[in-house]
């Protein structure tokens, strides 16, 4: 028997090739889109997950306090808070913290490479698996002239020599020695350094971080497993206030799984994260696979018809309805299974294209025992959902109507049923038309928007070794060199600032009155540099030198204090000294714009800041970058010249937005063409119902174009009705999502209006084959066949 079913599904597949290549195209672009969606899916949630006590990890937040009800939560935290969580709350087993992101010179013989890495403490070892190739992670980083490197710094350095015990130079300055090798950091991990040194030396060379009113390393903790995180929390909660008296900032823990996907917060509440896109990318997964199978339906229903007189003889010589929906369930799961190895196949080959496009290197493989079972039972599940309504269809016929020929009539129910479904899927397609348009035109704004100043054509360097004990001299040295603009230093990049202080007051501010204010400091001819635009005065310049001490602010910041100009003269109190403010510059976009413009203090510095900023001449890139080198190699002659450019920078703050656009687009597509092939299923069942009708109405003398337009103004109806329902939706969905940025695109009605034109013309082309081809059908055959 089942041999027997086999050969009549090979039959009627091969016998009707244009319904077995559209219906498996389907499902094998829904199971593709469905498998890569859940694939990135997996390699997000898997997000920091290679740590074997994770459950017990925790990272400590902040939350400061400020006047107006407003709350700031920060992962920055004190240089004291390990040490005193660690001995003052029960339940700490240990606790560690991170520096911020430094790039040294690594010296060892004829070698000079350079690598990104972090100060830490011992107890990092404790809490998180950095698992040791060579050294004792018990004893690591407890001497002062202690270092960890990674096992790619490690073999660069030292080839596949043992690396423990070896000697390097840092920055020319003082020697290190390797006490210990680590595995390379896997890709999804919130972690990224090469190198690990004590901390102590950081605090070394910042005696600030011994304050417990400044922040900037992250501190985690681990949990004894038997400990009560409640009780844990709310004693470390006033740690900073039992060492800083009048403070206002409270800590908390964290769960350090969590940090990925959901840590972020506003207003002092969690407010989600990446997790709202991996919601949205499941529920996109499902519903392209539920377009799938909405198709299958459609276009297994469209050949009952066919199919019917097989379906009547099978039932006068004994066949039960149970064999009948086994019959036909197989065969759909025979369709669904050719599709998954299709899949399968495509995703494997398209795997390299999907990563550039997602900009990451999945984690997660798929050729693993548990992701083939999970195909397995996705097309399973697939194959009910896509075959279940056309078996249970085909199976319910009346055996002698189907012999006597008559023609097969659908139930109301089922008529409407099917219209409902085209519906729906065109009411996703549409709401992912809406999202697509709407997300590149938030991207394309981001790219665009006057951001107050002048990102492109501008380059960066550390400021480092002779480059940064001698930056007027070196900034001297580009003066003239063909290419060269201007130059300036930060010790931020002025497109993301990240430091920010409370110690400013102007006159009328309230004694309890606290603010946040950014703060940025720069050296000679930051604004040339950076094209800023000055509302009143200048920025810091050589030819003035007194303005060292002087003050520069933005408008925000202006307004904040309620400043009236003439603004050049008046004083403000930094830090309890009084300066004179030197000029206003326009606002300038200092963050992501998901972010409002904060205010903003900008004061000189010279020999301490991080990056030396060169402008340069659009038409002459190469001679710049040429100047600029060769400058850099006369005070620098052992560092290896490493240049990066703003603009890039720049992009990279909105490496989400752009992946979860190209996601958004790509999928939106493949929606589309799937739900196409729905309706032209539904096309072709109902021409198949109607062709005598059609005869008869050619035989009387209707025209092609009235066919066409009796065919087509049902399939345009529901077309219609579909984006009526999206299109509220998609206001609805959209408007939260361009909330969450401060500054955003308005949502245009032309946005809807193309939207639902591109549907009706979507449908229009896919409905004219099918009609166009029943319109010119002769009629004599067709009156004939019935």
């Amino acid at each position: 028997m089942l041999r027997n079913y086999i050969k009549i599904a090979w039959r009627n597949l091969w016998n009707n090739k244009a319904f077995g290549i559209i219906n498996i195209a389907g499902l094998t672009i829904g199971l593709t889109c469905c498998m890569f969606i859940l694939l990135w899916v997996a390699n997000e949630w898997n997000f920091n997950r290679s740590h074997q006590k994770l459950e017990n990890i925790y990272q400590v937040y902040e939350h400061q306090y400020y006047s107006h009800d407003e709350i700031l939560t920060v992962t920055a935290t004190p240089g004291p808070l390990a040490d005193a969580l660690k001995a003052e709350t029960p339940g700490i087993l240990k606790a560690g913290h991170l520096s911020w992101l430094n790039e040294k010179l690594f010296s060892v013989g004829e070698k000079n490479l350079k690598f990104e890495g972090q100060y830490a403490n011992n107890d990092v070892f404790s809490i998180f698996s950095f698992p040791f190739i060579e050294g004792d992670p018990a004893t690591a980083l407890k001497r002062p002239n202690d270092i960890v490197l990674t096992e790619k710094v490690a073999r660069s350095l030292f080839g596949d020599a043992k690396a423990v015990g070896r000697i390097i130079r840092l920055d020319g300055k003082e020697d290190y020695m390797v006490c210990g090798v680590i595995k390379d950091l896997p890709a999804n991990s919130s972690f990224t350094f090469t190198w690990l040194l004590p901390f102590e030396r950081v605090v070394e060379e910042n005696q600030w971080l011994k304050n417990w009113d400044s922040n900037a390393p992250r501190t985690y903790v681990l949990l004894d497993p038997k400990a009560d995180f409640r009780q844990v929390n709310a004693r470390a909660k006033g740690v900073i206030q039992r060492n800083l008296a009048d403070s206002k900032t409270e800590v908390f823990l964290y769960p350090f799984s969590d940090i990925y996907l959901k840590g972020q917060f506003d207003k002092g509440k969690l407010a989600g994260g990446r997790i709202e896109y991996v919601r949205l990318f499941i529920i996109v997964a499902i519903f392209v696979l539920l377009i799938a199978c909405i198709n299958f339906m459609n276009l297994s229903t469209a050949r009952a018809i066919q199919r019917s007189k097989e379906v009547g003889v099978r039932k006068s010589i004994g066949a039960g309805r149970p064999a009948l929906i086994s019959q036909f369930l197989g065969e759909s799961f025979a369709l669904v299974f050719i599709a998954s190895a299709l899949s399968v196949l495509l995703v494997w080959i398209l795997m390299p294209s999907f990563e550039k496009m997602v900009n990451v290197t999945l984690s997660v493989k798929v050729f693993t025992w548990y992701n083939v079972l999970g195909l397995f039972f996705l097309a399973l599940f697939t194959g009910f959902i896509a075959g279940s309504y056309p078996a249970f269809y085909l199976s319910s016929l009346d055996p002698v109507a189907t012999l006597k020929g008559g023609m097969l009539r659908l139930r109301a129910s089922a008529i409407w049923l099917r219209k409902g479904l085209v519906v729906f899927q065109f009411a996703i397609s549409t709401i992912l038309i809406v999202a697509a348009f709407l997300i590149y035109q938030q991207i394309r704004f981001i790219k665009n928007r006057n951001l107050g100043l002048n990102k492109d054509q501008v380059v960066y360097i550390t400021n480092e070794g002779n480059v940064i004990r001698n930056e007027n001299a070196f900034m001297n040295a580009l003066k003239g060199m063909p290419g060269i603009v201007a130059s300036s230093t930060s010790d931020q990049l002025p497109i993301r600032i990240g430091s920010n202080f409370q110690g400013l007051s102007w006159p009328g501010k309230g004694a309890d009155e606290s603010v946040l204010i950014d703060y940025l400091w720069v050296g000679y001819d930051f604004a040339k540099t950076m094209q800023l635009e000055m509302v009143e005065g200048r920025t810091f310049s050589a030819e003035y030198p007194t303005d060292q001490q002087g003050l520069v602010i933005n408008e925000t910041a202006a307004r904040l204090m309620k400043l009236k100009p003439p603004y050049v003269g008046q004083l403000l109190t930094v830090d309890d000294q009084k300066q004179p403010v030197i000029g206003v510059v326009k606002d300038f976009s200092s963050s992501h714009l998901s972010k409002k413009i904060a205010p903003t203090l900008i004061r000189y510095a010279s020999g301490t800041n991080r990056f030396f900023l060169v402008r340069i001449q659009p038409d002459k890139t190469e001679a710049a970058l040429a100047s600029l080198e060769s400058v850099y190699k006369k005070f620098n002659p052992e560092y290896p010249f490493s240049v990066k450019y703003m603009d890039e920078s720049f992009a990279k703050m909105y490496t989400s937005e752009q992946v979860i656009g190209r996601l958004s687009a790509s999928f939106t597509v493949l929606a589309i063409f799937v739900a196409c092939l729905g309706l032209f299923g539904l096309a072709t069942f109902t021409a198949q119902q109607r062709t005598k009708e059609i005869g008869i109405r050619k035989v009387l003398g209707a025209t092609i174009g009235q066919i066409l337009v009796l065919l087509s103004k049902e399939f345009l109806r529901l077309v219609l009705i579909a984006v009526a329902i999206a299109m509220p939706l998609a206001a609805y969905f959209m408007h939260g999502w361009l909330d969450k940025f401060a500054y955003h695109v308005e949502i245009s009605w032309w946005v809807f209006a193309a939207t639902a034109l591109l549907a009706l013309v979507l449908a229009m082309l896919t409905v004219s084959y099918q009609s166009v081809k029943t319109a010119r059908m002769n009629p004599v055959k067709s009156l004939r066949t019935e």
